[in-house]
């Protein structure tokens, strides 16, 4: 494919308690902020890098995917000149341990790593029982030493969501005045002193996995009602209950419809997203 017509797209991995967010912000270390530095010092030109989700600090990724423009004056600069073996090899000498460059290709310009998105999962990982426990050292929100959560009731309130074609309630206070949309998926999987909250959604708002997790941990602790839920994520009025840390929830994966998933790793419907679960 001719860079000239066409742009880069990135998979990405990184531990989002080394960065204060996805988005650009002066004086701040960020995701975004840092990978354009680093192909400004590939190209002599610094592009713009735009990202399937701008996730909040200390937020992490396996599967996060952003672009950049390809054509000139990049191009010219020496980005034409690279091979998507090359680009990535580069970007692994010049980007900090905590932020990697997985994979690399060249797109049709027509390709937004987020409008172009049909779909995201995300995992939001709770701990709890005693520190010195064997668990599985994946980043998590831990509930305390003492707690006993019961996970039959968030499981209980999750299914309150069943059916909603918007969670208007569930997004924190933003300049995006859109409702989230209903979920297409969710599991909950509780394990010894472990449990991960696995959901998937066409799109989601500022802070609403992080809003879902801490009432879902309410509710396991007997805190709250497990009807509480659906209460809340139908409210017109931005969230009111609780919000989980940061550093326990990771971005696993963006769906792109079948004949524009630049990296070709799955067999998708061009319509709808492949997340299973329930």
């Amino acid at each position: 494919m001719n860079a000239q017509s066409a742009v880069w797209v990135l998979a990405l991995s990184y531990d989002g308690s080394d960065f204060r967010g996805w988005q650009r912000q002066p004086a701040m270390r960020t995701i975004q902020g840092t990978l354009e530095a680093a192909l400004g010092s590939l190209t002599g030109t610094t592009p713009t890098v735009y990202g399937a989700a701008r996730t909040d600090a200390g937020v992490h990724a396996r599967g996060q995917v952003a672009h950049f423009a390809a054509g000139p004056p990049a191009a010219r600069e020496g980005l034409g000149a690279l091979d998507e073996g090359r680009l990535l090899d580069a970007l692994r000498e010049i980007l900090p341990t905590s932020l990697r460059a997985t994979k690399a290709r060249l797109a049709p310009r027509s390709f937004h790593a987020r409008s172009s998105a049909i779909g995201k999962r995300y995992v939001y990982r709770f701990r709890w029982g005693p520190r010195d426990l064997g668990v599985s050292g994946e980043p998590a929100f831990d509930l305390g030493p003492r707690a006993m959560p019961d996970w039959e009731r968030a499981r209980a309130s999750l299914t309150g969501l069943d059916g909603l074609a918007f969670l208007p309630g569930l997004s924190s206070p933003s300049s995006d005045r859109r409702p989230a949309p209903g979920l297409q998926s969710w599991e909950l999987r509780p394990a010894e002193h472990e449990a991960a909250l696995t959901v998937c959604a066409p799109a989601f708002r500022k802070r609403e996995v992080r809003n879902l997790a801490g009432h879902l941990a309410t509710v396991a602790l007997g805190l709250a009602a497990p009807e509480t839920l659906a209460a809340l994520a139908t409210r017109r009025r931005p969230w009111m209950g609780a919000t989980a840390p940061p550093h326990g929830l990771c971005l696993e994966e963006v769906f792109y419809p079948a004949a524009h998933d630049p990296f070709a790793l799955r067999e998708t419907s061009p319509t709808r997203s492949p997340c299973r679960g329930g």
